[in-house]
């Protein structure tokens, strides 16, 4: 299946841009986790479990924030969405505990074996559940052209923080169009809140090259 792009047919950024960012994260790190194993340096061992950590919250409040706000308010439109939001949601049911299986074999690193069967397992769920995703529910997307103002200071230096962390990857000329549709409190955030986690990725995986995406698959 062809990705969708991450902006649209006129080059236009949405709330669909930002919720496949996300997606291209959580792709990117899954994959970034698994090499990592796969050649494991004991010096990283404790970066990793701590962005182990950052991984586990980053899906799960995904999902949490999917159930809760975005599902509901689609079905309210879009009441044929019912069954692929039952899919989607009986999805993070299942992921759930499978981030808490492995919350507790990178406990157990430097052996790798649990920890890789885990993920390899999340994999082959998170794959197709985030295709679906994007297949059914990006183009409803595609018209919300504004992000939602933080609602305090503190609010808007999250939603900057997670912006960095689903920004790296991503081409430059698209990020010009994310960036220029988020409330203006965020501007001054932004780079900073990206040198930021730049130092926290060369930390957990080394020199490892950012790809340049315009599709939520990374290096597509």
């Amino acid at each position: 299946m062809t990705p969708p792009t991450l902006l649209d047919d006129n080059k236009h950024a949405s709330m669909a841009t930002a919720l496949m960012m996300s997606h291209h994260a959580l792709r990117r790190d899954l994959a970034h986790f698994r090499a990592a194993l796969e050649r494991l340096d004991h010096a990283r061992i404790p970066a990793l479990r701590e962005e182990w950590g950052n991984y586990h919250s980053a899906l799960h409040g995904h999902h949490l924030a999917e159930d809760t706000r975005m599902f509901p308010g689609l079905l309210a439109q879009h009441a044929k969405l019912a069954p692929v939001v039952d899919k989607l949601a009986a999805d993070h049911r299942r992921i759930d505990p499978l981030l808490d299986r492995a919350d507790r074999a990178f406990a157990e690193l430097p052996e790798t074996a649990a920890t890789l069967a885990v993920l390899a397992q999340l994999a082959e769920l998170l794959d197709p559940h985030l295709a679906l995703e994007e297949a059914e529910i990006v183009p409803l997307l595609r018209d919300a052209r504004e992000f939602p103002p933080p609602t305090s200071e503190a609010e808007a230096a999250m939603y900057a923080d997670g912006f960095a962390w689903s920004s790296h990857g991503i081409a430059e000329d698209v990020l010009e169009r994310v960036y220029a549709m988020l409330p203006p409190i965020m501007a001054p955030l932004i780079a900073p809140a990206r040198a930021k986690f730049q130092a926290r990725r060369d930390q957990v995986w080394g020199p490892v090259a950012a790809t340049q995406s315009r599709t939520p698959v990374p290096g597509r």
